[in-house]
């Protein structure tokens, strides 16, 4: 028999209440079962006043903004609105039926109040959540990022000289110098004003020199984000989040730095493993990274700290397979020279600083006629070959990744690191930043990765069976005992 479902009449009294209406196994209700968020207070204690009219709780701040990271709810009005109608985040809150909860406005104040320290603090505790739940110990650190894209629209970059014009020109300036200064004598005259501005590099296309974009354009909306154009992003504004993941399985995220779109990687990974150290307090096990990272400074500086790295070497330029490479040279390390098979000596012929390597070059003239020279030089120019400044963990490196415990660790950077950044994006609102300016696209990266780390450790300890939180045995003992002196409770002593 079908069934008509009567019309909503509103009642006067409801038998409700918010503890029995939220689920035992809700996300909300795990955190609060993990989660003791008194140490907010202390960590934002010293940007409130002693006067004044009470604020919102700073912990009901923080909750608040975990609950839009948590979810995806990237737009603070939103959240305010879906935190007045959802039942569970008014208990994750402490906000009865019949309070109001607090405005939009609060978030964008208290972002502005506290500035970056306490919300990495934050970031910081999620980290120590992990690692007392077991998600954290030492052994690989996976380190890689990610493009962002900005909340700006590339349409809309202007010249750079446009958005700060100076007060005066170069030649009121020269001219107004000189008229207002008493000169040292009569006979000089002021120079005159240069018109050769600062040289951009650029790429020569005939006589034609077309600079950099990023050199001559900024945002107007947003002047730190940079365009980024690449085959599987768009020609976008974007900035970029460098992460390092650890733990067991890859679950934790231990550092987060946030830069703009064209800062190159391997410029940051000696800044993210400092952070990861910094923050978790675990010593440096075995780095992995893609070949973005793979670059002489970086093989140096994992060496000297005697850290194993599995990442695999940058190839700068074309890389030919018809011609032979460097494994078919021999090297002399006593006489700093490479051996080619016709028994032709390549010495040291110069530094190339940019790429952090030495270059060996064969004699003059002696490629032209060599029997080789179709397999080792076609064009009959001296043969060169390129040495890294450090080649002797290069080859380390080398070995590591020829081996079975190399390709494992490849194949779990794919899955860790790129698998968080793919949570991130789909589940968790890093795919477009939620602000503007570097600073605050920084706030939104620690945000995210101690969401995810907050909601990782929370499930863990749930299913390890962890006592109940304190915070939340407080609340119980209150409730149990008002219950008991309730007028249901209260007998005649003759009775």
């Amino acid at each position: 028999m079908m069934k008509q479902q009567p019309r909503f009449e509103a009642r006067w009294f409801y038998n409700l209440s918010l503890e029995r209406l939220v689920p035992d196994d809700h996300l909300l209700r795990l955190i609060a079962n993990a989660v003791d968020f008194a140490f907010i207070r202390p960590l934002c204690r010293p940007f409130y006043s002693h006067t004044g009219r009470p604020s919102v709780d700073p912990v009901v701040l923080f909750k608040m903004l975990l609950i839009g990271y948590l979810y995806g709810i990237t737009s603070e009005r939103r959240l305010a609105r879906e935190l007045s109608l959802n039942l569970a985040y008014r208990w994750f809150l402490g906000y009865d039926f019949d309070q109001p909860t607090p405005d939009h406005s609060v978030l964008s104040k208290a972002r502005a109040r506290f500035g970056p320290e306490v919300f990495e603090s934050f970031f910081h505790r999620s980290i120590v959540l992990c690692r007392e739940a077991g998600l954290l110990e030492e052994g690989p650190v996976y380190v890689d990022s990610t493009l962002i894209q900005a909340s700006a629209s590339a349409d809309l970059m202007v010249p750079r000289e446009d958005r700060a014009q100076p007060p005066l020109s170069i030649e009121e300036y020269v001219r107004r110098l000189y008229t207002e200064n008493d000169p040292g004598s009569e006979d000089e005259e002021p120079p005159p004003p240069s018109d050769t501005g600062p040289s951009v590099r650029g790429r020569k296309r005939g006589e034609k020199v077309l600079p950099q974009p990023n050199r001559v354009l900024e945002s107007k909306t947003d002047p730190e984000a940079t365009l980024v154009n690449r085959p599987d992003f768009g020609r976008h504004l974007a900035y970029k989040a460098h992460v390092a993941v650890a733990g067991k399985r890859g679950q934790v995220i231990t550092a987060a730095v946030a830069t703009t779109g064209i800062e190159a990687d391997e410029h940051l990974l000696a800044e993210v493993l400092w952070q990861h150290r910094r923050l978790s307090g675990l010593k440096l096990g075995d780095v992995v990274a893609d070949a973005k990272y793979g670059t002489s400074f970086n093989f140096l500086y994992l060496g000297r700290l005697g850290l194993r790295a599995f990442i695999p070497l940058t190839r700068f330029g074309v890389m030919r397979k018809d011609i032979w490479g460097r494994e078919h040279f021999r090297w002399l390390p006593e006489e700093d020279v490479y051996l080619c098979p016709a028994g032709e000596k390549l010495r040291r012929h110069a530094q190339v600083r940019g790429t952090q390597r030495v270059q060996y070059r064969a004699p003059r003239g002696s490629c032209a006629a060599c029997r080789f020279r179709d397999l080792c030089a076609p064009s009959g120019g001296e043969r060169t070959i390129h040495r890294s400044w450090g080649q002797e963990h290069v080859e380390r490196t080398e070995a590591l990744l020829a081996g079975p415990l190399g390709k494992q660790r490849l194949v779990q950077r794919k899955v860790y690191a790129e698998g968080a950044f793919g949570l991130a994006k789909e589940l968790h609102g890093l795919r477009r930043t939620r602000f503007r300016g570097r600073r605050r696209v920084q706030i939104q990266l620690w945000l995210t990765a101690a969401a995810m780390n907050i909601k990782r450790a929370a499930r863990q300890i749930a299913s390890k069976g962890r006592p109940v939180a304190p915070a939340l045995l407080a609340v119980v003992l209150t409730s149990l005992l008002r219950w008991l002196d309730s007028a249901a409770f209260q007998r005649p002593l003759n009775a």
